[in-house]
């Protein structure tokens, strides 16, 4: 789950510049699956995360959205909305409709491109992490996941020292790692225990980011 790189600083700049102020509040659907996606939002503050619900009303989460994100290019190229993002904190963003960018894209080959480098970045992405689902452990999945959250995070200015906001609930880390509720609390001990993270109160602290990431291998 990589950071949103500098080859989306077009499309950043362009929504800066052009897209208009939207709202969220806290849990409000941004978009529905089967929906038409009318228009990408660059989140400016606020977390919002995309997921597939479950036949036993449960939910799993693939992305979390970050303030300097922006959702969802890939609705540029396939317009039907695949699953459902919703607001996990009141959200502030910029908003720009999909038909606005598609002829942007058709004037500038360089935006057009970056849609196509991004799409490779989200199939190594999706890719790194079912190996994760299908193949480690619980310590494993849950320190990639905050070790992969505090770099996005630092990447947007918004870390110090290895400590963090993180305004997600356990049942946010399991609806993404796969794991019960229950073994999330229980493992975030265990990670505690090994003195690699402090998470308490939507904080989290990594007192030594090489040493957490090697718990990933």
């Amino acid at each position: 789950m990589p950071a949103q790189t500098d080859h989306l600083e077009g499309f950043s700049t362009l929504i800066r510049a052009t897209g208009r102020p939207v709202r969220f509040r806290r849990h409000q659907h941004i978009a529905r699956s089967g929906e038409h996606a009318g228009a990408v939002l660059l989140i400016v503050e606020g977390w919002a995360a995309r997921y597939s619900p479950m036949p036993d009303g449960g939910r799993h989460i693939s992305h979390f959205y970050l303030p300097g994100d922006i959702c969802d290019l890939g609705w540029l190229v396939a317009p039907t909305v695949r699953q459902t993002v919703s607001a996990l904190t009141p959200i502030k963003a910029l908003a720009i409709d999909c038909q606005a960018l598609q002829q942007r894209m058709g004037d500038d080959p360089a935006l057009a491109h970056s849609v196509a480098v991004d799409s490779l970045h989200r199939l190594d992405s999706q890719t790194e992490w079912m190996v994760t689902l299908g193949r480690r452990s619980a310590v494993q999945r849950l320190a990639r996941l905050l070790h992969d959250l505090y770099l996005r995070i630092e990447h947007r200015g918004r870390a110090d020292r290895g400590a963090c906001a993180l305004p997600l609930s356990q049942q946010h880390l399991a609806d993404f790692t796969g794991l019960s509720a229950v073994h999330v609390c229980r493992t975030l001990r265990q990670l505690k225990d090994l003195r690699l993270i402090d998470f308490r109160r939507r904080q989290l602290m990594i007192p030594d980011l090489a040493e957490l990431d090697a718990r990933t291998r």
